[in-house]
């Protein structure tokens, strides 16, 4: 798979600080070079990437090179997207979903992130990823 400008490959060593220490929310995709439906994800979130840039950091992280993280958050089966927020997994889906549905989902976090940020919790409004 092709690495994106506005997606970070992650590994385990900086999971930590790429994705828990995030202030924006974090849309993590898990993947594998032998998963076909991992490729068409791959597809669908780089274009959302582009579109969400700024509010939402998006990283990908190949399971075969980080099975630690597969471990860690019980990533079966593949493609996998965690969505994290103030440290936090929100939201776990597991295989393919399509673009709209993954569009509602962000608009969601994305409504949420704001709330937080007008009651003054960490991550909120005027922060940088």
């Amino acid at each position: 798979m092709q690495e994106s400008k506005v997606i970070a490959e992650v590994t385990g060593q900086d999971f930590d600080e790429e994705v828990l220490k995030s202030r924006l929310p974090v849309f993590a995709c898990f993947t594998s070079s032998w998963c076909r439906s991992c490729f068409a994800l791959c597809l669908v979130t780089d274009d959302l990437a582009k579109e969400y840039e700024k509010r939402i950091k998006f990283v990908r992280i190949n399971v075969e090179e980080n099975p630690e993280l597969a471990v860690r958050y019980h990533i079966t089966p593949l493609p996998a997207v965690l969505i994290f927020h103030n440290s936090q997994l929100v939201k776990r889906l597991l295989g393919f979903r399509y673009k709209r549905k993954l569009r509602e989902m962000l608009n969601k976090v994305i409504v949420k992130k704001k709330r937080s940020a007008e009651r003054g919790y960490p991550g909120g409004a005027g922060h940088r990823s």
